[in-house]
């Protein structure tokens, strides 16, 4: 079953299956994790020796107390809240120790969420949020970048530009923050204000803004007809039933008189799993489409998908990438790839084939952490790599046109002219 990975529902826990290399900032998330919400089916003890509450500590299933006790570390905790020279509350200490396991992971997508951080992270879930419009992703180093700011927003209508770093937030220096945390300070209350500092690295400038949030809602689709007979569509994150917008959007091109596709997922930073399969189903009949390996419920796990019988099978596609198509898009891109099935153009992608999934503690806050890695149909992991184009494009910011498109152009009409995939 695809929803095997981003779905199961029983009770008690709740599960976001993060599948993306950023998030949106801002404004809707719905396009990168609608989806990702599930249930976890191992219920928590919540018993207390003390009658006390103990918060996340009572998140422990009984499966993992019957193979070890926990009263060590509630000794240890107990010990050090009521003695260490520094006073610290039992939440300080549990944070501490949940993180002090994360650190033991090597994880660099892995981090422990506040009660506060962890609501303004599952709000980013729903279709409209209030922010500033844009669109980021966390890079190797750390830096927090613009991939893309949105039309008609704060950060839009400001200037605020693709490849702007975000260097401090209401003078917050955010140097060492997870990606998530940086979007909790970033997001807030519709008409409230928020000063960002950006360093532009194509001017060697820093510069603070002060934006006011606003609520607004982004659609995931753009679709228009390119020289009266090539669909373009730019693709802007996988999302439950997004594959349906698409093919409503390409069935109606198509009606219009459409002879080939130009799926563009450039600044795509992914979604969910299923529906990256379900894009890959448009337009295959048979074959594997991507290998998920990890662990669930103390099991190794192997789950694959194949593609089915699919609605486009005959019409031309490129898909254009760069590197800020992430994840998801990766996925879609390199199966489509892998199988023969389209010609890619642009920029080598992002390099990112590992699943995140973010479980909601007891006490309201949250644990994110790498469960899975995917394979492409060739059996090679994009992690930390990335896919190479067939055709390499690269856009700077100082051309002035489009030139990846118009390369894509260029090689799906040779493609509608009989040359075929090369």
């Amino acid at each position: 079953m695809k929803q095997i990975i981003i779905k199961a529902i029983v009770s008690i826990v709740v599960l976001i299956f993060v599948f993306s290399a950023g998030v949106w900032a801002g404004f809707s998330l719905d396009t990168l994790n609608i989806g990702f919400i599930g249930i976890n089916g191992r219920t928590p003890d919540v018993s207390s020796s003390d009658g006390e509450s103990p918060g996340i500590i009572s998140n422990i299933s009984s499966t993992i107390k019957g193979k070890f006790s926990i009263k060590p570390f509630q000794e240890a905790l107990e010990f050090i809240r009521q003695d260490a020279a520094q006073e610290y509350s039992r939440q300080e200490l549990l944070r501490a120790a949940i993180e002090g396991m994360l650190s033991l992971l090597d994880d660099r997508h892995s981090d422990y969420f506040t009660v506060e951080e962890y609501e303004k992270i599952t709000e980013s879930f729903s279709g409209t949020m209030s922010g500033i419009g844009v669109i980021v992703t966390q890079e190797e180093d750390g830096r927090i970048v613009v991939v893309k700011p949105l039309p008609d927003t704060p950060a839009g209508s400001a200037g605020i530009r693709e490849g702007d770093v975000i260097k401090a937030v209401d003078g917050v220096d955010i140097s060492g923050m997870v990606l998530e945390n940086v979007i909790a300070m970033i997001k807030g209350e519709e008409g409230t204000s928020v000063d960002i500092t950006f360093y532009r690295p194509a001017d060697d400038e820093t510069f603070t803004v002060t934006l006011v949030r606003a609520r607004f809602y982004v659609p995931n689709v753009f679709a228009e007809m390119v020289d009266d007979n090539i669909a373009y569509i730019q693709y802007i994150g996988f999302q439950d039933d997004g594959a349906g917008l698409l093919d409503s959007e390409l069935e109606k091109l198509i009606d219009r008189g459409a002879e080939a596709l130009i799926l563009d997922l450039r600044n795509n930073l992914g979604g969910t799993l299923d529906d990256a399969v379900d894009v890959c189903d448009l337009f295959l009949d048979e074959g594997s489409i991507v290998t998920v390996r990890g662990r669930s419920d103390d099991k190794e796990r192997i789950d694959e998908y194949f593609a089915r019988e699919g609605k486009y099978l005959e019409i031309p596609v490129i898909v254009l990438i760069n590197g800020f198509s992430a994840s998801a898009s990766e996925l879609a891109a390199g199966a489509l790839k892998d199988n023969d099935r389209a010609l890619l153009v642009g920029e080598t992608s992002f390099g990112k084939g590992t699943v995140q999934v973010i479980h909601e503690l007891s006490d309201g806050s949250g644990l994110k952490f790498t469960t899975a890695r995917y394979f492409l149909p060739s059996g090679v992991s994009i992690d930390g790599v990335g896919i190479v184009p067939d055709i390499e494009v690269e856009l700077t910011p100082e051309d002035t046109e489009d030139i990846q498109l118009e390369r894509a152009i260029e090689e799906i009409k040779k493609m509608i002219e009989g040359a075929g995939l090369e």
